[in-house]
C-alpha cells in the first residue's frame, strides 16, 4: 500500500533535510541548502496527502476507525509482573493525527518559503533551515507517534527546537535569556506528562493510545498514595496531562514563556504559534479525550482554566504596542478558548479552532513580518510609529485583513464558524458534565475575550494600515536609543519596500485559507452538514455542538455582537489613523495590563528570586563548607600533626630511647590488665552474659547488679545465664510503634514519678471521641508494675480510667501499639594472672519478654493488634 509505506518518510524527510543542513550547510550554497530544507517539508507534505487520501478512501468505503499504520521495530519492552509490554517505533495517521499532520506539512512548508525571502541575508541562513526542519520533524513524532514514549520524544524535540529559534539570535542576551526561559518553563510541563504517562500505564498496562483508549473504563478505579485515595486514575492522569499541556500550550499559570518567544525570527513566531509548538497541548488532551471525560473534576478545571487564560490574555492584548506582542498574547487567548472547549466536552469544537487558528494566525504572524522587513524594523514593530501601510504593502493590507476578519469571528470567514462551536461546546457543558455555574462562567468568559479580541485585532489593523505613515518624515540617521523590543526609538525607514514573492505568495495562500477552511464546520443551528463533526466521531470520545436548538443560535448571536462590538468601537477609536497611543501607560489598571498583570514579575521575585537565593545559600555551603570545613580543615589538621610528630624525628639519639621505653611500657600495661568486654543475650526473660576469654581470667559475677557477687572466683565461669523476675528489674520503659513503623521509647521512672506519654509518640487520631477534653495518657511505676492512666487516649478493648500492667505485655495505645519493656543489669569482675582486676557493668533492655500474667489482662496476648484497633500501613 502507497500510504503504509510512504508514512514513515513524512517524519524522516524533514529529519534528514535537517541532518544534511546541519552537517554540510556551512560548506554548501544557499541553493544546496534551500533544496534540501524546502525539497524535504514538501515531499513531506506530499506524503501526508496520499495518506489524508487513503483516509477519505477507507471512511467512504464506511470503515468507521479509518487509519493507517507503519511499525518500524521494537524500541523496548516495559514490565509488570510476569507481563511484558512491548513499546514500538511506530507512526499512525487516523482522524485526528492525518488533519495536524497536513497542517504542520503545509503551513510548515509555507513558513520555509517565507524564510528564503526574509531570512535570505542573514548569516545564519543554513543554521536556521536546519532547525525549522528539525522543529518540523519533532511535531510530526509528536502527533504520528502511535505510543506515549514516541510522542514524549517529539514532545522533547519541540520544546529543544524552541530553546533554540526562540534565541536564535543569542548574541543578543534578552534573545538568549528567552530562550531559556520557554526551555525551563517547558520542563515543568514535561514533568506532568511523564508522571500522566506513569499513571495510565499503571492503570490500562498499555503504552499505546489505541490500547490507552480501548482500557479506558480501568482508569475508572481509585488511586491510593499512602493509603489515602486521591481520586481516580482518570483524574490523577488527567491533572498530571493536564500540567503538561498548560505548559507546553501555554495556559495559566506557565504562560509566560510564549510573549517572550518573540525574541525569535517572524517566522519561528509563526511556525510555535500556528502549526507546531503550542497545539501540541490541545491535540494531547483531543487525542486522549477518553481519558478526560471519566474525571468531571478535572475537565471542570480545563474549562475554568482555558477561559481565565483566553481572559486574562485579551486583557493584555488590548493596551500593547508591538505588533508581535499582540500577536502573541492573542494566541495564549485562541489557546484558552482551544482548552475551554476542550474542557466542555466540546473536542471536536477545540481541535477545529486549532485548525482554523493556524491559517489566519500565521497569516497574522508573517503579515506583520512582511511590515516590519519592509520598515527595517528590529525585533518587533511598534504600531505608534506605522500607519498608512495599506499603500505600500496592499498584498499584506489585504491577507492582513481577511484575517483579523477571521479571528474576531465575522461570520463567512474562518474563525466565526470554529468560535462559534466554542461558545456552544462552552453552553452546553452543563448538559455533558452538570459543571452548574462552571458553565455559565466559562461562556460569559469567553464571549468577553471574544469582544477583546475583536477589538484590539482591529486595533492593531487600523493603526498598522489606516492613515498615513507616521514614520515617513523621520531621520533615519538619528541614533537609536533602544527600547525594550529592540526597535528603532525615532522611526523606521520612511521608504517602506513591497515585498517580494517568497513572502508574497505564502501570505496570499494562508488568507485564502483564513477565509475558506471554516466551512468544514457548518453551524448547527442551520443544520447543515457539518463535515469536520463527521470526521472525528470516531477518533474523539466527545463531539460537541450536535444540539442545534435554542443553545446554538445563543451561541451564534453571542458571538456576532461580541464580535461587533470589539470591531465597532475599535473603529470608532482608531480607524483612519485617529487615536494613536501615547506614551505606555504609567499606572492604574492600564499599567497592570500593559505589565501582564505582573505575573511575570511574581514569577521573577517568588520563584526566580527564590531559586537564585538557593543558589547563592548552596554557593556558600560550597565555598565554606566544603571548600573550608571539609577539605582545608582536615588538611591543616593532618598537616598540624605530622609537624607536631616530625617534632620527635630530631636525629637524637636519647630522644629515640625515650621513646621506645614510653612505647613498651604502654604495651606492658595493655598486655597485663584485664578487659572483660562484657556482652548480653535475651531470650525472652533469660539473659546469657559473656565475658572476653583470656590468659589465667578468672570471673564472679553479680547478676542482679545489686552491689554483692553472688559466688567466688572461677576461671570456668566465663558466662552466666540468668531468668529475670519484676524483682531484678532495674528500670521500665514502653516501646511505641506508631504509623510507618516509627519507633519511640519513654523511660518510666521507677521511684512512682508520673510520666505524661507526649502527644508527639501517639498517632493523629488518639483522643477518644466521646471526650470533651485533650488529656494524654500518664505512666508510673507502683510497688513493681506499671499504672497507666489513660485519660482521654483511646485504648480499644480495655476499660477503667487506671490499668495495671506488667513488662511484656502489649496494648493499643492512643492509636499505636505499646510495648511495656523492663531494663536488667550485671557486673562481672575479672582477675589475671598478674593479680589485675578490671570490672565492668552491663544493662540490658528486655524487649521480646514473655509477659508476666496480670489479673487485669491475663489474656491480652492472645489477642490479636486488629482486633484492638492498632493501625497498620
Amino acid at each position: 500500500m502507497l500510504a503504509q509505506a510512504t508514512l514513515p518518510w513524512i517524519v524522516l524527510l524533514p529529519l534528514a533535510g535537517a541532518l544534511i543542513n546541519g552537517v554540510t550547510g556551512r560548506f554548501t550554497s544557499k541553493k544546496v541548502v534551500t533544496a534540501v530544507a524546502l525539497g524535504s517539508v514538501s515531499l513531506a507534505f506530499l506524503f501526508a496527502g496520499i495518506n489524508f487520501m487513503e483516509l477519505v478512501t477507507q471512511k467512504g468505503a464506511g470503515v468507521a476507525d479509518a487509519r493507517v499504520e507503519a511499525e518500524l521495530y521494537e524500541w523496548f519492552s516495559l514490565h509488570i509482573g510476569q507481563r511484558a509490554i512491548p513499546v514500538r517505533i511506530a507512526f499512525v495517521i487516523d482522524s485526528l493525527s492525518g488533519i495536524m499532520a497536513l497542517v504542520v506539512t503545509g503551513i510548515g512548508l509555507l513558513i520555509h518559503i517565507y524564510s528564503l525571502g526574509y531570512m535570505k541575508e542573514d548569516p545564519g541562513f543554513a543554521r536556521f533551515l536546519t532547525y525549522l526542519n528539525l522543529f518540523t520533524a519533532s511535531m510530526l513524532i509528536l502527533i504520528l507517534g502511535s505510543s506515549f514514549p514516541v510522542l514524549f520524544v517529539g514532545w522533547e524535540g519541540v520544546g529543544l527546537c524552541s530553546y533554540l529559534l526562540i534565541g536564535f539570535w543569542y548574541k543578543t542576551p534578552e534573545y538568549a535569556a528567552a530562550g531559556r526561559k520557554a526551555f525551563v518553563v517547558n520542563r515543568i510541563g514535561d514533568f506532568g506528562v511523564i508522571f500522566g504517562m506513569l499513571a495510565l500505564w499503571v492503570g490500562t498496562q498499555s503504552m499505546e493510545f489505541q490500547g490507552i483508549n480501548e482500557s479506558v473504563d480501568m482508569l475508572t478505579r481509585p488511586f491510593m498514595l499512602g493509603g489515602v485515595e486521591v481520586g481516580s486514575y482518570a483524574t490523577v492522569a488527567a491533572f498530571f496531562l493536564f500540567l503538561g499541556c498548560a505548559g507546553k500550550s501555554a495556559q495559566l499559570p506557565l504562560y509566560v514563556w510564549l510573549p517572550d518567544a518573540m525574541a525569535g525570527p517572524t517566522p519561528v513566531s509563526a511556525l510555535i504559534h500556528a502549526a507546531t509548538m503550542v497545539t501540541a497541548g490541545v491535540y494531547l488532551c483531543c487525542r486522549l479525550s477518553g481519558v478526560f471525560v471519566l474525571s468531571p473534576t478535572a475537565m471542570a478545571t480545563v474549562a475554568v482554566v482555558g477561559a481565565l487564560t483566553a481572559l486574562l490574555a485579551a486583557s493584555v492584548a488590548l493596551v500593547q504596542n508591538q505588533m508581535k506582542k499582540i500577536l502573541a498574547y492573542s494566541t495564549v487567548s485562541q489557546l484558552g478558548f482551544m482548552f475551554a472547549a476542550v474542557g466542555s466536552g466540546a473536542f471536536a469544537a477545540g481541535f477545529f479552532h486549532v485548525f482554523t487558528h493556524a491559517f489566519f494566525k500565521a497569516c497574522l504572524f508573517l503579515g506583520a513580518g512582511a511590515v516590519m522587513h519592509a520598515v527595517h524594523a528590529h525585533g518587533d514593530a511598534d504600531v505608534r510609529k506605522l500607519g498608512g501601510m495599506s499603500k505600500h504593502l496592499p498584498t499584506v493590507r489585504w491577507t492582513f485583513l481577511v484575517s483579523c476578519l477571521a479571528i474576531a469571528g465575522v461570520p463567512l470567514f474562518s474563525g466565526f464558524f470554529s468560535k462559534d462551536e466554542i461558545l456552544l461546546g462552552a453552553l452546553l457543558g452543563t448538559h455533558v458534565h452538570h459543571m452548574g455555574w462552571v458553565t455559565w462562567f466559562v461562556f460569559g468568559s469567553l464571549v468577553l475575550a471574544a469582544t477583546m479580541t475583536a477589538f484590539y485585532m482591529f486595533r492593531l489593523y487600523f493603526l498598522t494600515f489606516s492613515g498615513d505613515y507616521r514614520s515617513a518624515a523621520a531621520n533615519p540617521e538619528e541614533e537609536a536609543e533602544g527600547g525594550e523590543s529592540s526597535h528603532d526609538a525615532h522611526g523606521y525607514d520612511p521608504h517602506p519596500h513591497r515585498p517580494e514573492p517568497a513572502i508574497a505568495w505564502p501570505l496570499r495562500i494562508l488568507g485564502v485559507g483564513a477565509v475558506v477552511v471554516g466551512y468544514l464546520g457548518l453551524p448547527h443551528a442551520l443544520h447543515l452538514p457539518n463535515l469536520w463533526g463527521d470526521w472525528l466521531h470516531a477518533t474523539l470520545a466527545s463531539v460537541g455542538g450536535h444540539h442545534g436548538g435554542g443553545e446554538a443560535w445563543i451561541a451564534m448571536a453571542a458571538g456576532t455582537v461580541a464580535m461587533a462590538v470589539g470591531i465597532g468601537v475599535a473603529w470608532q477609536r482608531y480607524a483612519n489613523g485617529k487615536g494613536v497611543p501615547g506614551a505606555d501607560p504609567e499606572k492604574g489598571v492600564a499599567r497592570w495590563m500593559f505589565d501582564a498583570w505582573r505575573i511575570d514579575a511574581a514569577y521573577n521575585r517568588y520563584v526566580v528570586g527564590a531559586m537564585r537565593q538557593l543558589g547563592q545559600f548552596s554557593a556558600a555551603v560550597d565555598r565554606y563548607f566544603v571548600d573550608v570545613i571539609l577539605t582545608r580543615v582536615p588538611a591543616g589538621i593532618v598537616r598540624m600533626v605530622g609537624h607536631v610528630t616530625s617534632r620527635a624525628q630530631s636525629g637524637l639519639v636519647y630522644t629515640y630511647g625515650a621513646l621506645m621505653v614510653f612505647g613498651v611500657f604502654a604495651v606492658l600495661v595493655w598486655f597485663t590488665s584485664p578487659h572483660p568486654s562484657l556482652e548480653g543475650v535475651a531470650e525472652g526473660n533469660k539473659v546469657t552474659w559473656t565475658a572476653r576469654p583470656g590468659a589465667g581470667y578468672e570471673y564472679r559475677w553479680d547478676a542482679d547488679g545489686d552491689g554483692e557477687y553472688d559466688g567466688e572466683w572461677s576461671r570456668s565461669q566465663r558466662s552466666l545465664t540468668r531468668t529475670y523476675g519484676p524483682e531484678q528489674f532495674t528500670s521500665y520503659a514502653v516501646h511505641l510503634i506508631g504509623p510507618l513503623k516509627r519507633e519511640n521509647t519513654l523511660r518510666i521512672p521507677i521511684d512512682g514519678a508520673k510520666k505524661i506519654v507526649p502527644l508527639s509518640m501517639l498517632s493523629g487520631d488518639w483522643r477518644n471521641p466521646e471526650a470533651s477534653t485533650q488529656r494524654p495518657p500518664v505512666i508510673w511505676v507502683e510497688k513493681g508494675t506499671i499504672v497507666l492512666r489513660r485519660n482521654d487516649a483511646s485504648t480499644p478493648g480495655l476499660g477503667g480510667e487506671e490499668v495495671t500492667l506488667t513488662p511484656g505485655q502489649r496494648i493499643v495505645l492512643g492509636g499505636v501499639e505499646a510495648r511495656f519493656i523492663a531494663q536488667v543489669k550485671t557486673k562481672v569482675e575479672v582477675r589475671n594472672g598478674f593479680g589485675n582486676l578490671r570490672s565492668q557493668t552491663r544493662s540490658l533492655w528486655l524487649k521480646d519478654m514473655t509477659p508476666v500474667k496480670s489479673h487485669a489482662f491475663s489474656n491480652i496476648e492472645a489477642k490479636p493488634l486488629a482486633q484492638m484497633g492498632a493501625h497498620h500501613e
